[in-house]
């Protein structure tokens, strides 16, 4: 796959695939930043990664009906579950190399349930994080893991 238009992206929450209800996914990684500069005669700070922060954000137009954005999303923040969670950037083709998902075991912690305007379609934000003890990954193997 090379360049190409964002039109039909995989989305899948906990075995749901919210796709069609899905329209922004947002995945960045950073690592902080540690100042670790001492005198120098080249009189350039130095730096070491630190500690990554890793999100999958993703919005999506809201439904409350059963099995769909509400009745999944919901439930996992309320309970405060671990889940998979995944993106991947063309939902007709297989897994592979040019097909990577993204994405691993999870905790959602912001989850916007309610924002509405006057006569604007209905939109959420969910915020992702890794599970304690996980991190998210690319991958080309069948199943997220």
């Amino acid at each position: 796959m090379g360049k190409f238009i964002s039109t039909d992206w995989k989305v899948s929450v906990d075995g749901q695939d919210l796709s069609d209800h899905a329209f922004n996914v947002d995945g960045p990684q950073s690592k902080e930043q540690i100042d670790v500069s001492g005198f120098s005669p080249t009189g350039t700070r130095e730096f070491l990664q630190g500690l990554e922060d890793q999100t999958i954000t993703i919005q999506f137009l809201q439904d409350f009906g059963s099995n769909s954005v509400h009745a999944t999303l919901g439930t996992l923040y309320d309970s405060g579950s671990q889940f998979l969670v995944y993106v991947q950037p063309d939902s007709d083709a297989g897994t592979s190399d040019t097909n990577p998902w993204f994405g691993g075991t999870a905790q959602l912690y912001t989850y916007d349930g309610v924002a509405a305007t006057l006569n604007q379609r209905g939109e959420l934000t969910a915020e992702f994080k890794p599970a304690p003890g996980n991190r998210f990954h690319w991958g080309t193997a069948g199943t997220v893991s």
